[in-house]
């Protein structure tokens, strides 16, 4: 290429991408301001629609409590129609996740998660969720997004071609991916500002915005980086915490709207699950237990348990052992051996061995070679059980090689121990559950958090979640509603 065709083709490709910008610049009816947006109104409702149902089974599937769903769905409406958008058809869905998060897709998809619910204390706080994630609807985020990468893509075409190097290409794309992968600042910020206007608009507390963040940011100070039953780390991709309440603040004018109604939020929400839900199994003192399945297998206490959607994963602090417990159907009645040479082939199984777990028919064995798990190579060693209803359970055992001869025997210790629920068993696995409690006379925080289902921050869970700012052995008044969390 030579170079003045070069630059005559530099100049027709830049012509192009400033067309493409001039066509798809419009004044978005939100903001008032001209944005970038490639995507029509009708292609966003079809993202929104196609997308939908991956949301909902990639976090949990929907909590099935018409009452409380209808409530959301009540109140996301009425925000709505406060806002720019009042006529398309909203869809408010709670996702039963234990997980403090909220979501939007295109087209008017909101989704709030069971742990946000009770993270809330009033229904001017969940109103202020709502009318954030409605905000990036109209503002049209997504979209606007969507064009960005468009035309970084454009860009990096350009790059490719006239340069001629696609590893600098490859490598622009990993950057586009992190800036792109959530919302801006920005955008986050935007949101807040208008979920406010909408929720003045339907005569809510915008102190509730500020209230929510507050408690958001106390709970994130108790949360480790791993505890999966407080927090998203999606949430670590908005703006700080701080940051957003110092702007709710300033985005509130005198507002004379006033509507909290504590106490019709927290009878909506009294008797929801909190934390894991038993029908995707409970860990409780490292046990793990599956009430609809009935079974329970245990592990040594140093040992953490990621409770996934499609498995359990337990390992020790450096990784040298993993296990990862899932499970197979066996509608063809193939016995175990078949079910591991299909599988894992014949060729590669060694040690077979037939054993009993539980009175009921199991195999182990190993393989001939290494296979790589999150970037490291182990030996794996498979258990395959018989259970009911043509389930085969199945642990996988990752060991490092060189690993220690005790590491392999506490894992198989894992694997032997699962069994079905004896009747306490089956009262343990039982999930928690928020009661409301109204206060009586001479009750204490302190005394209170003793009655809270939790194994740690007992007293500082319950001190945020009900929004006490006051000592722990200060009277609290008489008949005030509490968040308890019982099992």
């Amino acid at each position: 290429m030579t170079s003045e065709y070069k630059y005559k083709f530099i100049y027709h490709i830049i012509l192009v991408v400033f067309l493409i910008i001039t066509s798809g610049c419009a004044k978005n009816i939100a903001t008032g301001e001209r944005q970038l947006v490639i995507l029509s109104p009708e292609e966003e409702k079809n993202i929104g629609a196609r997308e939908h149902p991956n949301i909902i089974k990639s976090f949990g599937g929907i909590y099935h409590d018409q009452e409380l769903k209808e409530y959301v769905s009540n109140l996301g409406n009425k925000i709505a129609l406060n806002s720019e958008m009042p006529d398309i058809r909203w869809t408010f869905t709670i996702l039963d996740n234990p997980l403090v998060n909220a979501f939007a897709l295109p087209g008017g998809y909101i989704y709030v998660t069971r742990g946000l619910l009770s993270l809330a204390n009033d229904e001017s706080e969940i109103a202020s969720v709502l009318g954030h994630e409605i905000a990036h609807v109209t503002a049209r985020h997504t979209a606007q997004r969507h064009a960005k990468s468009t035309l970084s893509n454009v860009g990096l075409d350009i790059l490719s071609i006239v340069v001629g190097q696609p590893i600098i290409t490859n490598a622009t794309n990993v950057g586009l991916q992190g800036v792109l992968s959530a919302f801006s600042r920005s955008e986050e910020l935007e949101a807040d500002k208008l979920g406010i206007r909408y929720i003045i608009k339907s005569k809510y507390d915008p102190y509730g915005s500020y209230r929510f963040l507050n408690r958001l940011n106390e709970l994130t100070k108790i949360s480790s980086k791993n505890d999966g039953d407080i927090i998203s780390s999606i949430f670590a991709t908005h703006p700080k915490t701080t940051d957003r309440m110092k702007a709710s603040k300033g985005y509130i004018n005198n507002s004379s709207a006033n509507i909290i109604n504590r106490d019709v939020f927290l009878n909506a929400i009294d008797g929801m699950i909190y934390g894991n839900n038993s029908q995707h199994g409970i860990v409780k003192n490292n046990n793990f237990y599956h009430l609809e399945l009935n079974f329970s297998f245990n592990t040594p206490s140093n040992y953490k348990i990621k409770n996934n959607n499609n498995n359990v994963i337990a390992f020790n602090k450096n990784k040298e052992v993993i296990v990862i417990f899932d499970g197979l159907l066996n509608k063809e009645k193939l016995s175990l051996l078949e079910i591991a040479e299909s599988n894992y082939l014949r060729s590669n199984i060694t040690a077979y061995e037939e054993v009993t777990i539980d009175n009921k028919n199991a195999i182990l064995f190993k393989e001939n070679r290494l296979i790589r798990y999150e970037g490291s190579e182990y030996n794996r060693k498979t258990y395959l059980i018989n259970w009911t209803n043509d389930r085969v359970w199945r642990f996988s055992i990752l060991l490092k090689p060189q690993s220690k001869t005790d590491y392999e025997n506490q894992a198989d210790k894992i694997a032997r121990s699962i069994h079905e629920l004896s009747e306490d068993e089956k009262i343990l696995g039982r999930p928690k559950f928020i009661s409301i409690y109204k206060t009586k006379k001479g009750d204490t925080a302190s005394k209170l958090a003793n009655q809270m289902a939790l194994e740690k921050n007992k007293l500082k869970i319950l001190q945020i979640m009900n929004g006490l700012n006051m000592d722990s052995e200060e009277i609290l008044p008489e008949g005030t509603l509490l968040k308890i969390i019982v099992n």
